[in-house]
């Protein structure tokens, strides 16, 4: 199975930009508790999903979807980096919560990770569905309209 890598890394990067930007602009002005909407933010492997299918430039439709979640899944990584770096901004912890807040970090990377990897691969999975049924009916003659 040869993978479009380019397209595996790019993607991601792209869709993470905004967000790392928004959260250091927030942070910035001094609401580091912003990183804590990260589960929202994993959404937009939604968008790393269908950008997966229309850009890569591999032929086969499983390299494709596999593309696609290897990118929802850097995606996912990077804003679980993100939310490791951030949250010690937000204030001193005590002693108790050091090993909560180690929880919760594991949580986010590897929430981030399964969440952007399968987000991302669903909204593929849903362009591949699209694009096939598009190739079998007639021109002209698509049923959906």
């Amino acid at each position: 199975m040869k993978l479009d890598f380019c397209a595996i890394f790019e993607i991601p990067l792209r869709n993470f930009v905004p967000w790392l930007g928004a959260v250091v602009l927030v942070t910035l002005a001094g609401y580091p508790g912003v990183v804590c909407v990260t589960p929202l933010a994993w959404l937009l492997a939604l968008n790393v999903g269908s950008q997966s299918v229309m850009r890569s430039k591999s032929e086969r439709s499983s390299s494709r979807l596999t593309e696609a979640a290897l990118a929802g899944a850097i995606l996912g990584l990077l804003q679980g980096i993100l939310f490791v770096f951030i949250v010690p901004l937000m204030g001193p912890l005590r002693e108790d919560e050091k090993a909560r807040m180690t929880l919760l970090n594991t949580i986010f990377l590897a929430g981030g990770l399964i969440a952007g990897a399968a987000l991302s691969f669903f909204t593929a999975f849903m362009s591949e569905q699209r694009r096939r049924r598009e190739k079998q009916s007639p021109v002209g003659m698509n049923s959906d309209r």
